[in-house]
């Protein structure tokens, strides 16, 4: 489902507030919004505030399967974010990262997946430093490597991630979401399965753990801690909230990449390159009743 702007002026406010120039209103009424299925739709509740989360099981399947029931059983209410790196990531879960006991299965690696002739990728820089091809799908930065054939999702600020050891298929239950620097060479070496699509001012307050601990909380009553996870398609209808993103095909969005590659704005006295990080475009998102 796709809305047109009808809250356009709350997303040109949003926009502007994430580094927009104003002269980006008229885009924002060609942008068209996505409805984020509920099924894919997390609330994460912490005493610092409320994340919004999107679920991607096109390129994790496996990885998300796992999250909705580790979070349909409540298994992650209460826990802590026990490995936070300012400017890195913040882990939350059970510690099984760490080498815990834990009984919940094992995760297949799923780094990569086939590029469909289909898919929709709205291409954003050519020659990338880690990719031949960066660009969106359905909102997800990622990149692709034609010849190859194929596609994956890359490490911008926002993006959710199972942790993992050294073992590909060693996924399990701690998840990290990506605080700051974009780590784009942890590509193709982690379960990306989703990203925030609200609150990252939240993820930006959470604990940062000790820097000589490598992040780790060796008091656990120092972190941040999750109150409630929820699907949104377990919550009842009235009290549903819904959550609108970006519609990444449109034409709309396609003005937003130029506007950001050729920086036109008299603010700039020597202009930047036309070059475009798939990391340095504002995502905007929206959770409204």
């Amino acid at each position: 489902m796709q809305r047109r702007t009808s809250f356009a002026a709350a997303i040109l406010a949003l926009l502007i507030l994430l580094g927009l120039n104003p002269v980006i209103a008229a885009v924002a009424d060609e942008i068209t919004w996505r409805k984020v299925e509920p099924e894919n739709l997390v609330f994460m509740d912490l005493n610092e505030g409320r994340v919004v989360i999107e679920l991607n099981p096109l390129f994790a399947p496996k990885t998300v399967k796992q999250f909705r029931k580790l979070v349909q059983e409540k298994f992650y209410d209460g826990l802590s974010f026990y490995r936070v790196i300012d400017g890195f990531v913040a882990q939350g879960g059970d510690g099984s990262d760490l080498g815990e006991l834990s009984n919940v299965p094992l995760i297949d690696e799923e780094f990569e997946i086939d590029l469909p002739d289909d898919l929709a990728f709205t291409r954003v820089q050519q020659s990338d430093l880690y990719a031949p091809e960066t660009g969106f799908v359905d909102g997800f930065a990622a990149a692709r490597d034609p010849d190859k054939k194929k596609v994956w999702l890359t490490h911008c600020p926002g993006v959710v991630a199972m942790a993992r050891n050294d073992s590909a298929d060693s996924s399990r239950t701690d998840f990290y979401i990506v605080l700051g620097q974009a780590p784009r060479y942890l590509d193709r070496n982690m379960n990306i399965f989703g990203r925030v699509i609200d609150g990252m001012d939240v993820v930006q307050r959470i604990k940062r753990g000790p820097v000589n601990q490598n992040g780790i909380f060796q008091d656990e009553t120092a972190s941040s801690r999750i109150r409630h996870m929820e699907m949104a398609a377990d919550i009842p209808e009235d009290d549903l909230l819904s959550a609108y993103v970006m519609d990444t095909n449109s034409k709309g969005f396609e003005k937003l990449l130029d506007d950001r590659r050729n920086r036109r704005q008299k603010f700039f006295h020597h202009k930047p390159p036309r070059v475009l990080d798939v990391c340095q475009v504002p995502m905007a998102g929206r959770v409204t009743k």
